[in-house]
Parts: structure tokens; sequence; C-alpha cells
């Protein structure tokens, strides 16, 4: 048994760094004079990871789920996180997807930490594009749009 980071309506808040009695989860969050904040790393160190799922206790969000079977060994930073929730078959229940006026600020595809969201130029104008595959809702991009253009959707 051991904690997975599996991103789904993260805040970025960093209880789970904090709360960690093995120091085993790094968060590196930026948090712009505004209060957005912007997920610039996680890892987790599974050889300092006791399995005690405080993390999981405390993750109001349910960013980070209980798993059954061998603890994985190593240093896992994010991309390794989603890699490992993929093999495991734990899909995303919810994808980032637009519901307004989207202004072209791009700080939805700034605040993406696993780069899900891009943008065309079409003459002049920024169309922003999400990829469905890479989403994984951490809703990153929905707590940081200025326009409250993005939301979560059930997928």
């Amino acid at each position: 048994m051991y904690p997975l980071y599996v991103m789904e309506n993260c805040i970025a808040c960093g209880v789970c760094a904090k709360i960690c009695p093995t120091n085993a989860i790094s968060v590196d969050v930026e948090v712009k004079f505004d209060g957005r904040r912007f997920l610039k790393s996680y890892a987790i160190d599974y050889s300092k990871c006791d399995s005690c799922m405080e993390c999981v206790k405390k993750c109001r969000r349910n960013s980070i789920v209980e798993v059954d079977g061998e603890k994985p060994e190593g240093v896992y930073d994010l991309r390794a996180l989603v890699e490992l929730k993929r093999k495991l078959g734990l899909s995303s229940k919810k994808k980032s997807a637009f519901v307004d006026e989207c202004l072209g600020c791009l700080i939805c595809a700034i605040t993406c930490p696993i780069d899900a969201i891009s943008y065309e130029d079409h003459n002049g104008i920024r169309v922003i594009v999400i990829s469905q595959n890479v989403c994984e809702g951490c809703g990153m991009c929905v707590v940081n749009c200025p326009n409250y253009a993005l939301s979560l959707v059930e997928v």
C-alpha cells in the first residue's frame, strides 16, 4: 500500500508535503501577489515514504489516493506519477474545458504543470487548445483563469 498523487482537483496548497512525517513529498508552488497558485513541481520519494497515509487523510481535495500493491522505489516526479497512474488504470474523472469567453492571456498554459494546454495563432488571435489525452484534471488552469473561462467537467 502506498500514496499516489493523482492531481485531480489539486489546488497546490502543499498540505501533503507539510503533513508528511518523513519528508517524502516535495511541492514547489509559486504564489503570485494576487493569490494565484502555480504548481511548479511535485515529487514523492518512495524510499522515504513509510506508507502512513497521512497525506491521503489530510488532502481534502482527494488529490492523493491510497493504492494497493508494492510501493515503487526511488523518486517520482510529476510526470512519472502521471505515468504510474495511467499504468495502474486510474483515469482522470475530470478534464479541463471551456465554459466562457477566453481572453487569450495564456495563464492557463503557463500554469499547467504537465503542458496539457497550448495555443494556436489564428490571424493574431490566440486560440487555446487543451489536450484531453494529457489533461489530468488538476484544475490549476481553472483556479488561475482571470476570466473564469475554464471549468472541470466529468468525462
